[in-house]
């Protein structure tokens, strides 16, 4: 019975579930699992957010502690992360910044630069997206040119959450192509494990500074024996790359046929479409899927569960997180769910990744009659609206299947019945831990396979 950890390390929360499996093609059953929330920093009326990279490994480290009984017959360590969580990081892995998250805002002029100096036609056809601040990692890299010279200096290299993790536990610095994805660096076109250094050189960045490319499936390495034992761990488990946290996601459904849908319901809501060939577009995302030959569109909306948490915080706060959920967003969504109102919601309360300027959210069509459970409804209304659209555009592409499955904490059936009603008409098919498990996915797979 082999036995693999799946880590991943999302935006405010880390999760490790520990799974065993006797054989390839069979579904792992988790036999452990644990769970630690972190803050991010979100300043500067809203335009920076990033976390210190040494709370992952502390949240890692807890739960170590915490699954101690289990780890002695883990071989694999699997990763899944959020991305971009641009890091600069010296050669022995020391965090010389903090991770710049995707809901950052900073490099808005840095995104701007890269467009107006590559050109949108190039960027698109060769890296697969538009650079924007927060969601394109060259951008946060030249911001820390500009602003933080000696950061930029001294990194050793700049990577994503998996690359933090797999330089610490292995010593060897690499990301997936998932996650390069959205670097403006990553040939996401062709997905051939390339760097593009003319754009790189272009805009002058070392590709000796951009970590070491591999498959989503293959090994970093081998967890170092000292920290291995300090850890815990019966064995020194190899340390497979992984990949982004709603790819890797999708992968852990089988999501591997075009039109396939997945919606991810975290910190952000992501709607994510398997397509057959790169469809790039400046009015989404494109990544590399973990399997050969694949691409996801990845539209996401900054202000997901984050929204719901900020409208619980100003207009409910004397309701605990249970009742909101399970109480008042239902019963608001039952009241107004076929009733017409006035009230709309715009969502960008986090910007958008897809816009060079400063959105903001904004309720309209107040009046002295609009209650708290109407904009509510509002509120869910607007974020299965903006999904919409997306959804819209890529069946113009590739017909959509009729099923969309569905994950995350801010699900239950009374958003789902929202989605259905107000995103499109679907079967919707809610799954839990799907990042976390896909990346035992693909430790299992390097297991099986080696």
């Amino acid at each position: 019975m082999a036995r693999v950890l799946g880590v991943d390390v999302g935006t405010t929360a880390l999760k490790m579930g520990v799974y065993e499996s006797s054989a390839e093609g069979e579904t792992p059953v988790l036999i452990d699992f644990y769970s630690e929330p972190y803050s991010i920093r979100t300043y500067n009326n809203g335009l920076f957010s990033d976390v210190d990279p040494d709370l992952w490994k502390q949240a890692f480290r807890n739960g170590c502690t915490s699954l101690s009984s289990d780890l002695k017959a883990v071989e694999v360590i699997g990763l899944s992360g959020t991305t971009p969580g641009l890091t600069a990081l010296a050669a022995d892995g020391t965090a010389l910044y903090p991770a710049i998250l995707m809901l950052d805002q900073r490099s808005r002029k840095q995104a701007g630069d890269i467009i107006e100096r590559v050109g949108i036609e190039t960027l698109l056809a060769e890296t697969g997206n538009m650079p924007v601040a927060g969601g394109c990692s060259l951008a946060s890299i030249l911001w820390l040119k500009e602003h933080e010279p000696e950061v930029f200096n001294n990194a050793a290299v700049f990577g994503h959450s998996n690359t933090v993790i797999s330089l610490w536990l292995t010593g060897r610095a690499a990301i997936d192509p998932s996650s390069a994805s959205l670097t403006a660096l990553y040939n996401t076109g062709r997905n051939d494990l390339t760097w593009n250094g003319p754009i790189a050189q272009q805009m002058g960045v070392p590709q000796s500074k951009l970590p070491e490319l591999l498959p989503s499936s293959e090994t970093a390495g081998k967890v170092g024996a000292q920290l291995a034992a300090e850890l815990g761990f019966g064995k020194r488990p190899e340390v497979v790359i992984g990949g982004n946290d709603a790819v890797v996601a999708a992968y852990s459904l089988g999501i591997e046929n075009p039109g396939e849908v997945l919606n991810v319901n975290g910190t952000c809501e992501i709607s994510l479409v398997c397509l057959p060939r790169c469809i790039p577009s400046s009015a989404y995302n494109v990544r590399a899927h973990v399997i050969p030959n694949r691409w996801l569109t990845l539209y996401v909306m900054n202000a997901g569960g984050k929204a719901f948490e900020w409208f619980r915080r100003l207009f409910c706060s004397e309701m605990s997180i249970d009742e909101y959920f399970s109480s008042f967003i239902p019963e608001a969504l039952k009241n107004w769910l076929y009733r017409p109102s006035s009230v709309r919601y715009t969502p960008y309360l986090l910007g958008s990744r897809y816009s060079q300027d400063p959105l903001t959210a904004e309720f309209a069509g107040l009046t002295e009659e609009t209650s708290r459970d109407e904009m509510a409804a509002a509120l869910v209304r607007g974020l299965c609206e903006y999904q919409r659209e997306h959804l819209r555009e890529i069946a113009l592409e590739v017909p959509l299947d009729k099923r969309t499955f569905v994950t995350g904490g801010a699900v239950n059936p009374a958003i789902l019945e929202a989605k259905e009603r107000w995103t499109r008409r679907a079967e919707y098919v809610a799954v839990e831990q799907s990042s976390m498990g896909g990346a035992a996915l693909l430790g299992f797979k390097y297991l099986f396979h080696r």
